[in-house]
């Protein structure tokens, strides 16, 4: 079914192109009811006599304009619960998931469609829920109140696919010009950092591998970091956070052949990664600049580490993001390749950070710098919080040819998580995104007022 179906007190519009802001200004013209529903798949989902009773009560007790319920998957007649995660000032990625359908009050609709000054061709629901979001709340129902059929889940690298670009650049204008409205937009001003000034530093540069039982990666790890040809002495900090697969017998046994690797573990059994990162990065043989190694993935030739230090000093940048490809276990290449994370730019991306889900690897720091800022206390998002929380203030260097093999195999790979461990890692880095973005909305409003 495709078109506009009408009840009482509510028109549903399936099966629309809702990716036009043109197709969203005639929806305007054709809705006549006080609610509208918004599907996102070709047919109406299936929904129960006390579904739309549902919603409407939900929307009039909480004043909400947009009403986003969990649902049921329907693959080959088996149902399976689908819970969705709430909405919130930072949710500003344009792929978060509503589910198959929404409620919207008509009235708050037309004033977001007159509102809309740009002309899309893709990013004209993302513009519009921005819109929505400053007229009043969006909320989640917390029930399972409808049925559609499953769909194979966009991919994790969608966004940086090459072939995406026109839309990307649609969905980072739409978020940007929402920035600028509700004062979370920050200016690309910064100074360059004097490395020279810091020198009390025992090491140059430190590769940093925070490991918890990896026995069949670490020692690839660690000699792929060995075997850097560099201009400056630096050294490897392996955090080994209570390993009990004989991980910490591998790194023991390379520190004993080579005096660069510093073995550390944890007085503590209450860091994870994120705190693995900051005892690292706070050692007394931490180098001036730190750099990742994830302790299943490897450099990727042996020149990673002075390309790195290299590009801090052409950028005076507190840090440095590469990029990698993406291997099975046995390092063969799998789709979709290379990830360079090319959206970014010195104008806008600390801006357009605040929509894409991850900035790119390995990244390095300037440790001065990570040692003020330092990582939450997680295993997800921690790296993504950093680089976040450092680009508002500083300049960010990049390197777009790939540095990093990203192993992807069954001990580590995140791409088919369950929608449970999927929504605490979405709705965590959303949790980020809206710190982060009301840091930036009061530092704006006490500039202005200085």
């Amino acid at each position: 079914m495709t078109g506009c179906k009408l009840t009482k007190s509510i028109t549903y519009f399936c099966g629309e192109n809702f990716g036009s802001t043109e197709k969203l200004k005639d929806i305007a013209l054709r809705c006549q009811t006080p609610y509208l529903v918004l599907c996102f798949q070709k047919d109406m989902p299936e929904i129960s006599r006390w579904t739309t009773e549902r919603f409407v009560e939900t929307m009039q007790a909480t004043h909400a304009v947009v009403v986003y319920s969990d649902y049921y998957e329907s693959s080959s007649g088996i149902l399976k619960p689908h819970p969705l995660i709430d909405y919130q000032e930072g949710s500003l990625r344009n792929d978060f998931n509503f589910g198959g359908m929404i409620f919207v009050e008509t009235e708050a609709y037309l004033r977001a469609t007159a509102d809309m000054k740009e002309d899309y061709k893709f990013a004209a629901f993302y513009d519009l829920r921005l819109k929505l979001s400053r007229i009043g709340r969006i909320f989640r129902l917390p029930e399972l109140l409808y049925t559609v059929e499953r769909q194979e889940i966009s991919s994790q690298f969608d966004y940086v696919n090459p072939q995406n670009r026109p839309s990307q650049i649609e969905m980072e204008k739409a978020c940007t010009e929402h920035l600028k409205t509700i004062g979370g937009f920050i200016k690309a001003t910064h100074s360059p950092i004097k490395f020279d000034d810091y020198t009390n530093f025992p090491v140059e540069m430190s590769v940093i591998i925070p490991v918890k039982n990896r026995v069949r990666t670490i020692a690839d790890a660690i000699l792929s970091a060995l075997k850097q040809k560099t201009e400056f002495i630096y050294n490897i900090i392996v955090v080994d956070n209570h390993s009990t697969d004989g991980t910490s017998s591998v790194i023991s046994q390379l520190a004993d052949d080579d005096a660069r690797i510093v073995h550390i573990i944890p007085k503590t059994d209450t860091l994870q990664i994120g705190g693995c990162w900051n005892l690292a990065t706070e050692h007394e043989m931490c180098g001036r600049f730190c750099v990742q190694l994830d302790s299943d993935d490897l450099y990727i030739d042996e020149n990673v580490l002075q390309k790195i230090a290299d590009k801090f000093h052409e950028t005076s940048a507190a840090a440095v993001i590469g990029s990698y490809r993406l291997t099975n276990f046995n390092l063969e290449e799998i789709p979709p390749g290379v990830i360079d994370h090319r959206e970014w730019s010195d104008e806008n991306g600390a801006n357009n950070g605040l929509r894409i889900n991850g900035f790119g690897a390995p990244r390095a720091y300037f440790t001065p710098i990570i040692r003020s800022v330092k990582f939450p206390n997680v295993s997800y998002g921690e790296d993504y919080s950093a680089i976040l929380s450092i680009s508002t203030l500083h300049n960010i260097g990049r390197i777009y040819e790939p540095l990093y093999l990203c192993r992807r195999w069954e001990d580590n790979t995140d791409a088919q998580l369950d929608v449970e461990k999927a929504n605490k890692n979405d709705f965590y880095k959303d949790r980020i995104r809206t710190m982060e973005l009301l840091k930036r909305i009061n530092s704006n409003s006490l500039a202005e007022n200085i």
